[in-house]
């Protein structure tokens, strides 16, 4: 009987450091995310590239994260939890990132020596800004036993690169067109990180998702010259 209610408190216990651990607000989850989109004040310029933001709706903040839910049952037998958290970034910013991925791929793929005294103008009408943390726990009380689950993982949203280009020459038009990349981000879960650092490996993967379309974006429009 004694080792029973051991059991139980140990694992009441941990049910509390997880809840503890589970409940992270949008005010926190924000402070993970925003370090690693610091704002480019510096407008890229380009003899060759001229681009366009103006369909992009900017946000107030760089990180603007939203509650989609969030529920704990603290039953008698059994305890769980739902915590998920949207996290939406700036699109002048993530477009600011393309611009930066754009004119070097432009470059490693030697774009200009198809474009010759041609201008493109890029106007970026959607690009990937947002994912969903998400943190699921379960914990049953049985009277010789005890089931347990724990997930916290981080899922993309299904969003496209989608650009529109225009060629010029001499002020004149000579092509225009829509270019359009899906989005090939995948969802990862936490095994033994921090939220925090966990936070990072995902966005580490966001980022580096998102220069891969912009290389897409490049070979597209190489084609189209």
């Amino acid at each position: 009987m004694k080792s029973k209610i051991k059991t139980i408190r140990h694992l009441l216990f941990i049910g509390t450091v997880i809840l503890l651990i589970g409940c992270i607000g949008t005010k926190k989850f924000s402070s993970f995310v925003e370090p690693k989109f610091p704002q480019n004040e510096t407008t890229l310029t380009n003899d060759n590239f001229i681009f366009d933001l103006s369909e992009l709706q900017p946000t107030p903040q760089t990180i603007t994260s939203t509650k989609l839910k969030s529920q704990f049952i603290p039953a008698i037998f059994y305890w769980q939890l739902d915590n998920r958290i949207q996290c939406h970034i700036n699109p002048v910013v993530v477009g600011q990132s393309f611009q930066e991925n754009f004119l070097y791929y432009a470059d490693s793929l030697s774009i200009y020596k198809k474009l010759q005294k041609q201008k493109v103008e890029i106007k970026l009408e959607k690009i990937p800004t947002s994912f969903v943390w998400t943190h699921e726990w379960d914990l049953i009380f049985l009277l010789v036993a005890y089931g347990y689950m724990d997930l916290e993982a981080i899922f993309p949203q299904d969003q496209d690169l989608v650009v529109s280009y225009k060629l010029t020459q001499n002020g004149l038009t000579s092509k225009d067109g829509k270019l359009t990349v899906s989005n090939k981000d995948v969802s990862i879960g936490n095994i033994w990180k921090s939220t925090k650092k966990f936070t990072w490996l995902y966005i580490n993967q966001f980022k580096q998702n998102n220069k891969k379309m912009a290389k897409e974006i490049v070979e597209k429009l190489m084609t189209e010259i």
